[in-house]
């Protein structure tokens, strides 16, 4: 075996290209600005990666753009990236997903020949090459329209072409109840397929879901968008050696990082010392996300003296702007999108279960639950007398102990908030 690979292609998906950012408030303007290209950016930089990596294609698996009426100004950019990418050799396969089937609006630009697109009727198949070397087939398929809630997966062959074979398709493989159940099937689905490798978009998580022959992967969507899509986010370079053998790479392609933070409150005793904080956490931030910008939400938790100070503060005023400040004009920005304040009201509650009155009995009724031989099933029997139970039981279906006792730790701190429990 050579020291080479005998190919390497570079797997995205979900790129979103011109997504809006909304819910941000009060972001200046320099920093709007890059969140404005920030999709883009990270599609050129998929491909200087797969140009640096001397990637043979690259493989877009759904969801290019953001809505099914996609701008002109984001189908002109796409164009442009993938002339970039012909320009160096690069062939590109797409497929189109939920955000932009083939039924959106579409300017009918003229692609590069470079450039192969999945129709929306049967599986297809496109050949990547090297010269006049068959490299690999490409099967696969865009979704027509927004919702497709057929297994695609039936369509594609029992039967594959040449030594290698990939297979491109935008779907929610197991069921992720966090994203729409469209193209939905399972990992054994695909395992059962005759591909070497299953080119996945749709979930926006990297994740390898099956690491040997058939390779099943996500790769994410290639730049986050909230704090719902926090840390690193990129893309695949996936290499292929003679007789088979897979090892894909994920890189960063972000150019704007979005991470969520707690900070315990309970052993801070002054404002200072919680701003000396913040600022620690932001700077310990700067670092990590390595030279790009970074968009923070901070969690305040924990139960302190702090606690009745920050419920009076102006949380926008006196916290966050000024950990705003000189952050607009760094290329390596820090911003502080906002606070979620989660801090509770310091309670010795061994002492606040001896009083006797209404809040006594019910933190000893808690207690005696907790300790009990079977809180979960204890606390199940209670829940399911509520009303609102219907609503509650898909949630909580599933829960483990813990996961319930963790639930009533919480309950029981609401419980004093609510009741105006700020110390005893």
């Amino acid at each position: 075996m050579g020291s080479s690979p005998w190919f390497t292609f570079v797997h995205c998906a979900d790129l979103h290209l011109d997504s809006p950012f909304e819910g941000l408030h009060a972001v200046e303007p320099e920093i709007a600005r890059v969140l404005r290209r920030s999709t883009f950016q990270a599609f050129d930089n998929i491909i200087d990666l797969a140009v640096r990596e001397k990637a043979d294609f690259i493989v877009v698996a759904g969801d290019i753009y953001d809505s099914v009426h996609q701008s002109l100004y984001a189908q002109i950019r796409f164009r442009e990236s993938l002339r970039r990418a012909a320009e160096a050799g690069l062939q590109c396969f797409i497929a189109h997903g939920n955000h932009d089937p083939l039924s959106g609006w579409d300017a009918k630009l003229a692609l590069p020949e470079a450039v192969h697109r999945f129709g929306g009727q049967e599986v297809e198949c496109f050949v990547a090459r090297r010269g006049g070397e068959i490299l690999a087939h490409l099967y696969g398929i865009s979704y027509a329209h927004r919702e497709i809630r057929e297994n695609l997966v039936s369509r594609f062959p029992k039967k594959r072409e040449g030594p290698f074979a990939i297979g491109v398709l935008h779907a929610n493989v197991g069921g992720d109840p966090n994203h729409d159940n469209y193209a939905p099937c399972s990992l054994a689905d695909l395992l059962g397929s005759p591909l070497n490798y299953w080119a996945l978009g749709h979930i926006h998580q990297p994740r390898i879901l099956s690491g040997a022959d058939p390779w099943v992967v996500y790769p994410g969507t290639p730049q986050g968008r909230s704090v719902k899509e926090p840390e690193a986010r990129g893309c695949y370079v996936v290499r292929v050696w003679e007789g088979g053998r897979i090892t894909p790479e994920f890189v960063a392609t972000d150019v704007v990082r979005w991470y969520v933070e707690s900070l315990d409150v309970g052993g801070l005793a002054t404002l200072d010392a919680l701003l000396d904080e913040m600022t620690r956490h932001k700077e310990d931030i700067r670092k990590k996300a390595d030279g790009r910008g970074a968009i923070w939400r901070l969690v305040l938790s924990g139960r302190g003296e702090l606690h009745g100070r920050l419920c009076r503060l102006d949380l926008e005023r006196d916290l966050i702007l000024p950990l705003r400040e000189e952050e607009a004009g760094r290329p390596d920005f820090v911003w502080l999108e906002a606070i979620q304040l989660m801090t509770r009201p310091p309670v010795d509650l061994s002492k606040r279960r001896q009083v006797q009155d209404f809040i006594g009995e019910v933190l000893r009724s808690v207690e005696t639950i907790r300790r009990g031989t079977n809180p979960r099933g204890l606390l199940e029997e209670v829940v399911a007398r509520r009303p609102e139970y219907r609503f509650l039981a898909p949630h909580l279906e599933g829960l483990a102990q813990k996961e319930w006792l963790a639930l009533l730790d919480e309950a029981e701190s609401l419980l004093l908030d609510l009741l105006g429990e700020e110390e005893v």
